[in-house]
């Protein structure tokens, strides 16, 4: 039982997830890990077993998901990759073995032998890559066996009110990018995916088998690696028709409504701030008017 197992230190525990308003926040930390490894095991085969496998959590955080595997980390070779220093050294200090770690840098190569993996999963990665998307991609797909099995997760349709403020026009989103320059802290960007942009990209390099459409708020593809060598170039090629460049030009709309709404706010901000500061410099030329209008009325 992943119980049984230290939790990270809340701020670790708390990052790829916020934990707030769900109550105790382990309680939360553990039940979102067995959620998440329950969707993981119902999209695999029904025949798959761990086994003498090899399998990468690409983005795993501090373990909130791998935990859930110790036991298979026993029987097979289960790795975590994630850019979080921290979390990265607190999973080799608490959980390491049976599981095996690795920080990766921003861009690829991850570090890891290709051709070696029988199954990897990214989690919330890809919804929030930009440029490095497609590398990060390929790399997946050369660190895979022969039809070794991929489950990526992507969002868009269930999320486009909140994160867009519009509704979700299917035909005006390829892969749009929002937020651009948000911290990471933050959350980072946003990648809006459509499914026939996935179809279309992510299926050159890999059979789309199954797309659960909705868990935890994303879109999670099962898909079947192809025996193919391709090129960023070649992923990121426009598909023949013309929805792609309507996608773009949409996103080019969306990117100049947020560099508006951000001058906007920077305007208010500053506006709010020279009150303030006028305010404080003219106090002792009020106070003074205060006394001299006392004196006068005596």
């Amino acid at each position: 039982m992943s119980q049984d197992h230290p939790y990270p230190p809340l701020k670790l525990a708390d990052r790829v997830c916020s934990l707030e308003g769900r109550g105790d926040p382990f309680t939360a930390y553990e039940q979102l890990g067995a959620e998440t490894r329950t969707a993981l095991v119902g999209l695999l085969p029904d025949q798959w077993s761990f086994e003498g496998k090899r399998a990468l959590d690409f983005g795993c955080g501090a373990g909130r998901t791998l935990r859930h595997f110790l036991s298979e980390a026993e029987a097979g070779e289960l790795w975590g990759a994630d850019i979080d220093a921290a979390s990265i050294d607190w999973l080799q200090e608490a959980l390491c073995p049976p599981l095996h770690v690795l920080r990766c840098e921003v861009d690829p190569p991850l570090g890891l032998e290709h051709g070696s993996f029988d199954l990897i999963w990214a989690l919330s990665v890809f919804t929030h890559l930009t440029d490095n998307s497609i590398p990060w991609l390929l790399e997946l797909h050369r660190l895979l066996k022969p039809k070794g099995l991929l489950i990526a997760t992507y969002m868009g349709r269930w999320t486009s009110e909140a994160l867009a403020g519009e509704p979700w026009d299917e035909d005006r989103v390829g892969m749009n990018v929002l937020r651009h320059d948000q911290d990471w802290s933050l959350g980072g960007p946003v990648a809006l995916m459509s499914d026939w942009w996935v179809r279309a990209h992510w299926g050159r390099a890999f059979e789309i088998l199954e797309v659960e459409p909705l868990i935890h708020g994303q879109s999670w593809a099962l898909m079947r690696k192809r025996d193919i060598e391709l090129t960023t170039e070649e992923l990121e090629r426009p598909e023949d028709g013309p929805r792609e460049f309507a996608a773009l030009r949409h996103n080019l709309r969306q990117v100049q409504r947020e560099i508006e709404l951000e001058q906007q706010a920077h305007e208010q901000s500053l506006k709010a701030h020279e009150q303030s500061l006028s305010w404080r410099v003219t106090r002792p030329l009020r106070a003074a008017g205060r006394v001299a209008r006392s004196f006068r009325s005596r």
